[in-house]
Parts: structure tokens; C-alpha cells; sequence
């Protein structure tokens, strides 16, 4: 088996309304619904965005994550990869989309320690895989830079720009 003989096509994501979601990624990030209907009686909408089908079910009962302000560690997003995040970033708020961390936040994280304890770094890197090293990403070849925003049901959205060196290939599609 091979690693390309598993790809995801799809997320499926409880939500409180399946219209406020269609709308948000529809404007947002060109999305395009291609199903919408019932299912188990309740609502759902299927659209495909970003190289894949979210598919958005409404539940009644749903209760959503605590949101901005109230929840900083942001355990479950969606992440997507972007070429320019700054870009990116001003695109989308443009659109209206609010950001709850941006790469300057993150770098301020990462030089400071954690507020709960003071022995805690905001990340800490136990195992890096070959061939990549700690000092190549010190030296620069491999580097990470994020920023979330917020969707509906405080659907937290992490957009990624990597830059990766040739010999890695971990993420297909990102600057090298």
C-alpha cells in the first residue's frame, strides 16, 4: 500500500445551520454546493471548497466550541495551505472574516513561556523526521507560518503557508 492509495475527499462536520455554512464558505472562500437536502431528517449541505467536499449536517442538540476570546488553543480547526499568507489574510478580511491569531501572535508565543506554567514553551518539537534536522530549520530551509480565523459555530480555520526544502516533500504544493 502505498501513501497516495488513501486520499480525503471529505469532512463531515455537525453544525447549528447548514444555510449560515453554505453562505460562509460560498462568499468567503468560493465555495460551491453541489448537494443539499435531508439527511436522517435533519438538513445538510455538501460543498466542495479548498480541494475537498465538506459536508455540513445540522443537528439540533449541536453546541458549539467556546469562541474568540474564550478558547485559545484551537484543538480542532480545519487547516488549509495558502502560497502568501499575508495576502491571504487580507483577502479574507476583506470578506469580513475576523482573525483570532496571526504569524506575529504566533512568533510572540513561541519567544515567550506558557502563562500556566512558566517551564512550558508554546512549542516544543520532541522528534523531527529525516532527513530534515533541527538545525535546517534553524538555518531556515523549513518553516511553518499560520493564522486562524473563525467561521460559523466558532469553526475555527488555520491557513497555513510552509516552506519546506526539496528532499522533504511532506506537503504537496507548498514553496520550496
Amino acid at each position: 500500500m502505498s501513501f497516495n492509495d488513501y486520499q480525503f475527499i471529505e469532512v463531515s462536520l455537525s453544525c447549528s445551520n447548514c444555510e449560515e455554512m453554505e453562505r460562509f464558505w460560498v462568499e468567503k472562500f468560493d465555495g460551491k454546493v453541489i448537494f443539499r437536502g435531508k439527511m436522517m431528517g435533519q438538513p445538510f449541505s455538501r460543498i466542495m471548497v479548498c480541494g475537498i467536499s465538506l459536508i455540513f449536517r445540522q443537528n439540533p442538540n449541536f453546541i458549539p466550541p467556546a469562541g474568540p476570546g474564550k478558547e485559545f488553543l484551537f484543538e480542532n480547526h480545519l487547516g488549509l495551505r495558502v502560497h502568501d499568507l499575508e495576502k491571504s489574510i487580507a483577502e479574507l478580511e476583506s470578506k469580513g472574516v475576523k482573525f483570532v491569531l496571526s504569524p506575529a501572535i504566533v512568533r510572540q508565543l513561541q519567544q515567550s513561556k506558557s502563562s500556566s506554567n512558566q517551564d512550558q514553551k508554546y512549542l516544543e518539537t520532541n522528534y523531527i523526521a529525516p532527513p530534515l534536522t533541527a538545525e535546517r530549520i534553524a538555518m531556515g530551509e523549513f518553516k511553518h507560518d499560520v493564522a486562524i480565523c473563525v467561521g460559523p459555530d466558532h469553526l475555527w480555520i488555520e491557513l497555513n503557508q510552509i516552506k519546506e526544502p526539496t528532499d522533504t516533500a511532506w506537503y504537496p504544493g507548498s514553496d520550496t
